[in-house]
């Protein structure tokens, strides 16, 4: 079972109020077991340098796309190594010295376009972060976009994204045409991209920085090797030129303080906690909603490493939360609602064999859990059913519950009963929004007593 994907996606009713826009809905990347988009393609890469018989990987790249693919290169046993070059001491401080392939004293000709036939003489996997514009990253990310799609019923308005080096918009407008080709889509959505202003001089920087070829040394008379010759990563920016007219998209230019308002408004009205680097969608969307630009509908607003301030974390043994622990919170904290503790006890037991266990934090402190078992049946009645969902006194209108039904819903793709009691009038409040609806009586025999 794939560890990356199936983030929330949730509905920001806050943030509508106050921008005046019908529907929004933000994609949480930060989700992911790294805490970035990037796992979805560290996951599936790693997973083909297994396929191909590799043992070592080499990757490179900034320091989140470095600890994602280091996370599951370790989950499979694969041993890893990351290029230390000259001036990035940053390395040194934040990566274990242990895996750092040190080329500081070789030659001034080898750079970042040699890793390459590095990677190839010592018969390891090359990951770069630079150079996922390949078939897999674009499918992981076009099934991405597939998600979005399919628990929005195929109505999207506008899709913000931010730009980077241009795989995630070609990636989401290759996932709209495919969708739209097969009719799941009456019109395209329109792409929207926040970016730094002057993007293309910050990517031009970025290039000569990173030493990855795709810009000339301007010197042409100088004697020294030239070490931005073109290769296999050439017109990195001519590419990325290419992308944004072929998917028609509208560029919009975020400025620091825009990135700051941003995260605020997110964490303020939402509880979603975004780094500033990573706000350039969220800003995107909101100069252009307070520009009047948005029409009412549904809107997209994908976020790279974006979470809720409540996280929500799958117990997947009981060697992560013993059987005593679960059940005495389960019970504390449904105590109103308590079955039996054998039937709790079972309800455990099967949701950690064949269902989910689910427990929502905030600051590392639990405060609601939930259990879904595995019910057998594929059309008899719903696959899954919500057993229990209890959430710790003080909660009240802080959305724990919401997360932990609405994790739920992900993880089972929507194919979930639950049964409430006829007088708590509160939940079925809840359940209504979340998307559920009355649809019979449960009625249970009882023994007659002698």
């Amino acid at each position: 079972m794939r560890k990356s994907g199936r983030t929330p996606l949730m509905r920001a009713k806050k943030l509508e109020k106050a921008l005046g826009i019908s529907e929004i809905y933000l994609k949480l990347e930060g989700a992911n077991p790294s805490g970035h988009k990037y796992d979805r393609i560290s996951e599936v890469l790693v997973k083909d340098a297994i396929a191909n018989g590799f043992k070592k990987i080499l990757v490179d790249g900034s320091e989140c796309y470095i600890q994602s693919v280091m996370l599951f290169a370790k989950l499979n046993e694969l041993e890893i190594k990351v290029p230390l070059f000259k001036q990035e001491k940053w390395k040194i401080s934040r990566i274990d010295k242990s895996i750092l392939y040190d080329m500081r004293d070789k030659k001034d000709t080898i750079t970042r376009s040699n890793l390459k036939e590095i990677a190839e003489k010592n018969n390891m996997y090359l990951m770069c972060e630079w150079n996922l514009n390949n078939i897999i990253s674009h499918l992981v990310l076009e099934d991405m976009a597939r998600e979005c799609l399919e628990r929005m019923d195929f109505k999207v308005d506008t899709i913000t994204i931010q730009l980077g080096l241009g795989y995630t918009l070609s990636s989401v407008y290759s996932g709209l045409i495919k969708s739209w080709v097969h009719e799941e889509l009456g019109m395209l959505p329109e792409l929207i991209c926040g970016s730094n202003p002057s993007w293309k001089d910050s990517l031009d920087e970025y290039v000569r920085k990173m030493q990855i070829g795709g810009i000339k040394s301007k010197d042409k008379d100088s004697e020294k090797p030239n070490l931005y010759m073109e290769d296999d990563h050439t017109g990195i920016v001519a590419t990325v030129e290419k992308i944004i007219m072929d998917t028609r998209a509208e560029m919009i230019g975020i400025e620091e303080i825009d990135l700051k308002n941003a995260a605020n408004m997110l964490r303020e009205l939402e509880g979603v906690m975004v780094s500033r680097k990573e706000s350039y969608a969220m800003a995107a969307f909101i100069k252009n909603a307070e520009q009047g630009k948005l029409k009412n509908g549904k809107h997209l607003i994908i976020l790279n490493d974006a979470r809720s301030e409540i996280e929500v974390c799958e117990i997947k043994s009981f060697n992560d939360k013993n059987k005593e622990e679960l059940l005495e919170m389960t019970r504390d904290w449904l105590s109103t609602y308590n079955d039996s503790v054998g039937e709790t006890v079972d309800a455990i037991e099967k949701a950690m064999k064949e269902g989910f266990l689910l427990i929502a934090k905030r600051n590392g402190e639990e405060q609601g859990i939930c259990i879904v078992v595995n019910m057998g049946f594929e059309r008899f009645i719903p696959t899954y059913h919500l057993a229990y969902i209890g959430v710790k006194p003080g909660n009240k209108g802080r959305g724990v519950a919401s997360e932990l039904i609405g994790r739920a819903i992900e993880l089972t793709d929507g194919n979930l009963s639950l049964h409430v009691d006829l007088d708590n009038k509160r939940a079925k409040n809840l359940y209504r929004k979340m998307g559920f609806n009355h649809v019979y009586d449960r009625m249970i025999y009882n023994h007659p007593t002698d």
